[in-house]
């Protein structure tokens, strides 16, 4: 379901797709960027790690082209004074990023904070499970649900986003300079690719994708499996503790190895979306800079 989101939001686009030196190593980092995530259903650990880890180079891409002198001349609106529409299309353009980066930032921001919350709650009934004692988790599992609220109102925020994009994309002039619309395109691109991996890895938080994944059915189907085999098969480690702390029939030895893989990939998580969250913060300090020029 991601992945269809990533193709679609790069077909909405209707900027021409034109090589310039300036983007050709972002242009590159992309399409690489989508050859990997297509070759995953985004339903695994290892599978949103991997987009979030993939976007941290995105986004050192990003950097590095707005950082060259020929990509903020075309960007700067210092030497546009008789061009009005071509101003007004920069305008437009900045406002979009600069609105659209302040979202991303900030709900990259409450991702981080979710997972540093559950990593407390985990580190908590480890605790609990190392000295063999029994504890209450009603605490975690109060927290689990208003994990799912709020990753219900991001994943509001990050169609929002998506909305607007497609929306603008169709009010520039494909006729303007080829440079320009190259760097819009490219800019455009990253944020569509940032949105539908921040939108897995929501989804993967509050497992909305268990049960609703078509392809994997099929696959299913085809290996002569049950349906109900489906959801064992992709769920991930926090939807395993999940089923473990409330379950009746779990020994503190499942449970502490189900506690120890989930912590390890929220470590990960965290750090991942920390350096992601940086990455955002340059970017858009690039941008302001660029304005203020």
């Amino acid at each position: 379901m991601a992945m269809k989101m990533i193709k679609n939001h790069v077909r909405s686009i209707s900027l021409p797709s034109r090589s310039h030196p300036s983007t050709a190593a972002i242009e590159e980092s992309l399409e690489k960027f989508i050859i990997t995530m297509n070759t995953s259903t985004m339903t695994s650990s290892k599978s949103v790690y991997s987009g979030l880890s993939g976007l941290e180079d995105l986004y050192d891409c990003t950097e590095d082209l707005l950082k060259m002198g020929s990509t903020q001349r075309v960007l700067s609106f210092n030497d546009e004074k008789k061009k009005k529409k071509k101003k007004m299309m920069k305008g437009e353009f900045m406002e979009e990023m600069l609105d659209g980066s302040l979202r991303l930032m900030d709900i990259c921001n409450v991702s981080r904070d979710l997972m540093v919350e559950t990593h407390e709650h985990v580190l908590g009934l480890q605790s609990c499970v190392r000295r063999r004692k029994d504890f209450d988790v009603s605490g975690y599992v109060g927290f689990r649900k208003n994990m799912r609220k709020e990753v219900k109102k991001l994943l509001g925020s990050l169609k929002n986003i998506n909305v607007g994009l497609v929306m603008k994309d169709h009010g520039y002039d494909q006729d303007g300079d080829i440079h320009l619309l190259a760097v819009i395109h490219a800019m455009r691109r990253v944020v569509s690719m940032t949105v539908s991996v921040l939108k897995s890895f929501l989804e993967f938080l509050s497992g909305r994708q268990n049960g609703n994944d078509i392809r994997s059915k099929l696959a299913l189907v085809l290996m002569n499996k049950k349906f109900h085999d489906h959801d064992k098969m992709v769920k991930n480690e926090l939807e395993n503790v999940d089923s473990a702390i409330c379950g009746d029939s779990i020994s503190y030895d499942d449970l502490h190895v189900k506690l120890e893989e989930v912590e390890v990939w929220i470590r990960r998580f965290e750090k991942s979306l920390e350096e992601l969250f940086r990455g955002m913060i340059r970017t858009r300090a690039l941008l302001l800079n660029i304005i203020s020029q």
